[in-house]
């Protein structure tokens, strides 16, 4: 498609998977061919990533709710950045710049640029009078990560599809970047595996939904049965949060020699890359899941709960085993299988490898965005006609 000038915005504090899906995202198109200014939140880790990345940053207040002053200096700040560089399409990811640019377009003149959310949890939105009009009025097209993710945009705004013009695009996953050709035997010995071991890992922020909890139970009982296996947790958290972890793991038997807990991973490609079965154990959320792509572009079979958008990511019994969450003896049963059987947990993993670069590949997922825009841009242009 020809060259567009897009404002992409996220407003997140924090540097988490949907941070990193709007990053990845406006680099892509970016390599494209398109003018990409990314609008970040001053001061966080977006912000810093995205310059380091080398992209155009436009620096936003983006407080949480309403807050005046802030407010208005945002609005004005977005008004001018989408006159003085002629943006055409603005894509929003949260609910703080979802709205700027809502009302920032609306003032923007009479060359207008479309406005595209993409939809990342399955949280319902607040069926409300003003999100209705934000969804069904001032937006041109959403994105929903995943069918659930539409589903529930879907029963909040009481309509359907056609109505919001939700689309279901999966994200992709850098099929270079992650990939089993960066196995190491350096990186295994320092997670504590030998040649024998089945290396298990979870990696995920440090809280409640991630489920650590519910994988250091499993883990324990698969420790019972089998020998070879050791675990691996990795994540952002505090010393407080892993001291918390490790008691856990005392309390359910898993004994400390057989767990090796990591922060955040600088190089996380070569950890996937030297895991043998790779953990999801969310127990809520969900939209999508970032590493579950991850583990399968890096050749790992994946044992994952079934919540959210994660069910649109793996096929059961052939690139993974999905379970109920708050199963720990289900998911304890389904990575014995894998760690148990080298056989099948070779086939699974090549499946999943074959999987990410054959459906969930980053070109895929670059060309169906682009595509998306092109059908919001051409109904836009003859519902003006």
């Amino acid at each position: 498609m020809r060259s567009l000038r897009i404002l992409m915005l996220n407003s997140a504090r924090k540097w988490i998977g949907e941070a990193a899906h709007a990053l990845s995202l406006a680099k892509g198109l970016e390599e494209r061919g398109h003018v990409v200014l990314f609008g970040a939140r001053a001061g966080h880790e977006l912000e810093r990533r995205a310059r380091d990345e080398g992209m155009r940053v436009a620096s936003f207040a983006m407080k949480g709710r309403f807050n005046g002053v802030d407010d208005l200096r945002d609005f004005l700040k977005l008004r001018h950045a989408i006159r003085e560089r002629g943006i055409e399409l603005i894509h929003c990811h949260r609910g703080k710049d979802h709205w700027l640019a809502a009302l920032a377009r609306l003032c923007a003149g009479p060359r207008r640029p479309v406005l595209v959310r993409t939809r990342h949890v399955v949280t319902p939105v607040r069926g409300h009078a003003f999100n209705r009009w934000l969804y069904r009025r001032a937006t041109q097209g959403v994105i929903a990560v995943s069918a659930a993710v539409r589903a529930s945009l879907e029963a909040a705004l009481q309509t359907d599809a056609a109505a919001t013009g939700a689309r279901v695009i999966l994200p992709g996953v850098d099929t270079e970047r992650f990939s089993p050709g960066l196995r190491r035997p350096e990186v295994r010995r320092r997670l504590g595996a030998g040649p024998e071991t089945a290396l298990v890992g979870l990696i995920g922020r440090i809280q409640r939904v991630k489920g650590q909890r519910q994988f250091l139970e499993a883990a324990a009982a698969v420790a019972r049965s089998c020998r070879e296996a050791h675990f691996v947790l990795a994540g952002k958290g505090t010393p407080s949060q892993v001291e918390a972890l490790r008691r856990y793991a005392d309390r359910v038997g898993l004994p400390r020699e057989r767990l090796t807990i990591l922060g955040v991973l600088a190089d996380l490609p070569d950890v996937l890359a030297a895991l043998d079965v790779g953990v999801v154990a969310s127990i809520g959320s969900e939209g999508s899941s970032r590493i579950a792509l991850e583990y399968l572009a890096s050749g790992l079979p994946v044992v994952a709960t079934r919540v959210g958008g994660i069910p649109d990511l793996l096929d059961n019994e052939r690139t993974g085993f999905l379970v109920e969450s708050h199963n720990p003896t289900a998911m304890a049963e389904s990575i014995t299988r894998l760690v148990t059987d080298p056989g099948k947990r070779c086939a699974v993993g090549e499946a999943g490898r074959r999987s990410a670069v054959q459906t969930f590949s980053r070109a895929r997922w670059l060309s169906e965005t682009e595509a998306f825009y092109e059908e919001v841009l051409r109904r836009e242009r003859e519902g003006g006609a």
